[in-house]
């Protein structure tokens, strides 16, 4: 039976939180720390300066104006912190909250949190990159100045490293004995043993009491991965509980084997994969086959490069159709960009949504009509 999200948040981890940073790390791992640090798991959040938040603060960039008269969000700078100041001027109110902590790493946006009674809630502007622009935060609706949206433990598991929960009067509440971002603990387990016992045995080459994923069986290893991004699960034990090399669905409710996996930001992409053709022929096919977690990746023909262990580009049906835009295609063809059904952003004049990467390998000829299409009016221009 699942345990209630309430009950769980009552109950603290007795496992030694993981708090040895990527810091420790850099005296062996220098190059690789250098990497990870630029990567979006690492910048999934941080405390909020003005290196870490990317929005505008400037008069003139620094208003969210809304749908309804006389409401609207100003940004501000002071003594340097941020603040979010929701304004209903019809009704003679404004509420007034500091930006504490940043939760996106900036590639495609951010939102931003607040503390309040040993709590985290959601500011209800945040940041678009792609547009440049303030926008409503997901979840709140346009022209209500609304500050409540309650961070629960579960969206913490997944973006940031450790947090020490603890029951005040029976009710939850948010230590301030955290570790923002996705640090390297959160797959190679704690280090601290790790780091003492290299500390004192330089000469020793082989890494002692420190976990090495790639060691386990692919089904732990896809656990790792699938701790947040296999969909929204029901946990079973407490939060932040889970550690690397454990059997995830001992931690949270596996997913309905009758309900088919979505690609969505909290959408199931770990049981997409393992739907694809190519993930069920090849044995040692796991998440790290293409993906390398120590570096920013965002070029879509190194992905292809992968494709290339296993496919030839000479045996494609249409090798002499689609010739040198094999490798740049190969992705979008392949593993197209779904619409998001779990953030739509609300906007005075419409709603949109973001795309992500369906990790569901297979063949789309509609896309990849589109994809040829695209090409063809590009040439004819």
């Amino acid at each position: 039976m699942t345990m209630p999200r309430l009950l769980l948040g009552l109950l603290v981890s007795a496992l030694d939180p993981l708090t040895q940073g990527a810091g420790s790390c850099t005296a062996c791992h220098q190059q690789i720390v250098a990497t990870f640090t630029q990567t979006a798991h690492f910048r999934t959040s941080a405390e909020a300066t003005a290196r870490s938040v990317k929005g505008p603060f400037a008069a003139g960039h620094n208003l969210l104006r809304t749908g309804s008269e006389g409401v609207y969000f100003k940004m501000e700078r002071r003594n340097g912190a941020f603040y979010q100041t929701g304004v209903d001027s019809a009704r003679g109110r404004s509420t007034t909250e500091r930006i504490d902590v940043v939760v996106g790493s900036g590639r495609r946006g951010q939102s931003y949190l607040f503390w309040k009674a040993g709590l985290l809630f959601e500011l209800p502007v945040s940041y678009l990159s792609g547009i440049g622009a303030w926008i409503n935060s997901p979840g709140y609706h346009d022209g209500e100045v609304d500050f409540g949206r309650l961070i629960v433990p579960r969206c913490l598991e997944c973006h940031a490293t450790a947090f020490t929960l603890y029951r005040d009067r029976g009710a939850l509440r948010y230590s301030r004995d955290y570790a923002l971002g996705i640090s390297c603990e959160k797959c190679h387990g704690a280090g601290q043993e790790h780091v003492q016992y290299h500390s004192s045995h330089p000469a020793e080459a082989v890494g002692k009491y420190v976990l090495n994923p790639a060691r386990l069986p692919r089904d732990r290893q896809l656990d790792i991965c699938a701790l947040c991004h296999s969909g929204e699960r029901d946990p079973k034990r407490p939060p932040f509980s889970y550690r690397p090399g454990a059997k995830l669905d001992d931690y949270v409710v596996p997913p309905s084997a009758r309900e088919a996996p979505i690609p969505d930001v909290h959408g199931n992409q770990v049981g997409l994969l393992q739907r694809s053709k190519c993930f069920r022929s090849s044995p040692e096919m796991s998440c790290s086959t293409c993906h390398d977690v120590h570096q920013p990746e965002r070029d879509v023909a190194q992905f292809a490069q992968k494709c290339l262990a296993c496919h030839k580009t000479s045996q494609h049906r249409m090798a002499d159709k689609i010739g040198d835009r094999m490798m740049t295609d190969c992705i979008d063809c392949h593993m197209p960009n779904r619409k998001s059904n779990a953030i739509q952003i609300d906007t005075p004049t419409r709603r949109f949504a973001l795309y992500y990467r369906s990790h569901a390998i297979g063949i789309y000829p509609a896309v990849a009509a589109m994809v040829l299409n695209s090409h063809k009016a590009t040439e004819n221009r």
